[in-house]
């Protein structure tokens, strides 16, 4: 109860943010809701001008009474119209600042944290849970104020008219917004659980379509639609109960002002009976009756509405409240010269993923300036991790990375990444141009720049086939572009960043043959200069380094050339003839 209370306030907080807006809502509400009001008190009255006696009816009075109700009755429709388009601007604002919020956290959160949560969880909170709580503000904004408004002026002219119906109608009220609360607690908790098993849900579907090949290729269509019929019997069962609770809701209060309503027609009847109260009176009486009942019926059923829309805002409020990477100080944002010689090493750097795990062990090397290092072992052994760290995707839990000397901690990740190039085994392209996936790291290059860097690379000459050559629309998904071509372009992007270090992960590991040749001869032009990682399994690639660093359990069990390493007759050697064999 306590972290809903401080969700609506943190909520309250960001709607503020719109406060113009958010006065000249509150402002027609009042207005709205009080205009309103107003008719049944005029319509009473009209009602007496012609009740007791047909012949003595006051016409004059009847149509002034008439005119100013329907002048008023416009007036209202106008003010609830603006009052309505004043409310989508705030909740589409609101919605608007949560969103971007959400979005933007995303980069600020270490890669561990995106690392175990999947892509559909984040795309589910970021755009159905924002929508959702969008839906909410919207209805909470439509009906509160006018709710409470309605219900103060509606009671002011109860009692106005006849205070003992008024406060018949005050004492049995709470019975119809208890019976509604008790309602909406106990369904709360649903929805809670519906908006976590539509989170899982969004999440299979989009792990299941971005992957969809290799679920044909191993023929695990129906394992896979038995596991979404389970999600989605889950989702049913949740979402029917969370349905069925809050469905209830109005028809019990109802229920309850039916009675509350019978009761003032009985007591409303023998005041006229007993020329206590006017028929007009009555019919006026009788109108607030149930319009004092109404607000508290649409306030019961936004609460329970909002039972969804608490349930996403806290899965909001809860991711944008993750710890995030520590915001650090950029006082020198080119601590090299781009043209420097470079040189990196680890010293006795240990990390673990999982604390009590290690994955690297006091490992040590140095790359020379200009120089490559290939970094070889088997599976698990802790290669990619070195690249993690020397990206500052992870810290070391001890020891030292050092970029000529300077250990990389003093250095801003954004600054450090400038002077870092990747070329990773999985290839990545936004959505857009050839062009503009080119110049991705440096989108002020010139355009005969990025296509003399493809010319560079090899890429040119397949992009020049393509219909609209380098205006080619690509994405990660397109089918008619190669792996190997797909590499080609990764290596001329990073080309055309133009490096001080750079990296390669299994850059050439899902080619063929012929397309390595190509792959590797742009391999060399991109590192000709600088200084490399490479981890790599194809020989070629490995025997041209300038020194392999051969990892084993997360330890360094040789370094050296790869002649050299041979002749040693160690791990390194038995892993050759492996590859070989």
């Amino acid at each position: 109860m306590r972290s809903k209370r401080l969700f609506v306030k943190r909520l309250l907080g960001i709607i503020g943010k719109d406060r113009r807006h958010m006065v000249l809502s509150i402002i027609a509400a009042i207005f709205a809701s009080a205009i309103g009001m107003l008719i049944p008190l005029l319509a009473g009255r009209a009602i007496d001008c012609i009740s007791t006696d047909m012949s003595s009816a006051d016409y004059s009075s009847l149509y002034t009474l008439i005119a100013l109700m329907c002048g008023l009755i416009i007036l209202a429709s106008i003010l609830q119209l603006v009052f309505s388009r004043l409310n989508n601007k705030i909740t589409y604002f609101t919605t608007d600042v949560i969103r971007k919020e959400a979005y933007g956290k995303i980069k600020r959160l270490p890669i561990s944290y995106i690392d175990k949560t999947s892509s559909g969880m984040l795309q589910s909170m970021i755009i159905s849970d924002c929508e959702t709580v969008g839906d909410g503000i919207l209805m909470f904004l439509n009906q509160f104020f006018t709710g409470i408004v309605a219900i103060a002026i509606t009671l002011s002219i109860m009692i106005y008219i006849d205070y003992k119906i008024a406060l018949f109608v005050l004492i049995f009220t709470p019975v119809s917004f208890i019976v509604s609360y008790l309602i909406a607690s106990s369904s709360s908790a649903s929805f809670k659980r519906q908006a976590e098993i539509r989170s899982r849900q969004t999440s299979y579907i989009s792990e299941i379509a971005g992957n969809f090949r290799t679920v044909h290729a191993f023929k695990t269509e129906e394992n896979i639609c038995r596991k979404f019929d389970r999600i989605n019997e889950k989702y049913r069962k949740t979402a029917t109960r969370a349905s069925f609770l809050s469905s209830i809701t109005n028809p019990s209060t109802r229920f309850v002002n039916g009675l509350i309503y019978a009761g003032v027609a009985y007591i409303g009847a023998m005041a006229v009976v007993k020329n206590n109260l006017t028929v007009g009176a009555l019919s006026s009486l009788l109108a607030y009756a149930n319009q004092f009942m109404k607000p508290f019926n649409d306030l019961s059923s936004v609460y329970t509405e909002l039972s969804d829309s608490f349930a996403c805002l806290g899965r909001i409020f809860n991711f944008l409240d993750e710890e995030e990477l520590n915001q650090e100080e950029t006082e020198d944002e080119n601590p090299w010269d781009a043209h420097d010689d470079f040189v990196i090493e680890f010293r006795n750097v240990s990390f673990s993923y999982v604390p009590g795990k290690e994955i690297l062990h006091n490992v040590s090397f140095v790359v020379r300036a200009g120089t490559s290092c290939a970094i070889v072992g088997p599976t698990g052994c802790g290669k990619t991790t070195v690249i993690n760290l020397l990206m500052r995707f992870y810290e070391p839990d001890s020891g030292e990375i050092l970029v000529n000397d300077v250990n990389i901690k003093d250095i801003p990740r954004d600054v450090l990444r400038k002077y870092i190039g990747v070329v990773t085994q999985d290839t990545w392209f936004r959505n857009g141009i050839i062009m503009d996936n080119i110049k991705y790291g440096d989108p002020d290059m010139s355009d005969a720049s990025a296509i003399d860097t493809a010319k560079i690379s090899g890429a040119d000459s397949f992009i020049r086939k393509l219909p609209q050559k380098y205006n080619e629309k690509i994405n990660s998904n397109r089918d008619d572009i190669s792996e190997g071509q797909r590499q080609l372009l990764s290596i001329t992007r990073a080309m055309a960043c133009d490096p001080s270090m750079l990296i390669l992960d299994e850059a050439t590991s899902s080619v063929d043959i012929l397309t390595e040749v190509k792959i590797q001869k742009a391999v060399k032009e991109l590192l000709n200069g600088r200084t490399s990682i490479i981890i790599a399994h194809r020989l070629s690639t490995i025997i041209d380094a300038d020194q392999i660093v051969v990892m084993e359990n997360g330890n360094i069990s040789e370094i050296g050339r790869h002649v050299d390493l041979i002749k040693n007759d160690g791990f390194y050697s038995k892993l050759y003839k492996s590859y070989r064999s």
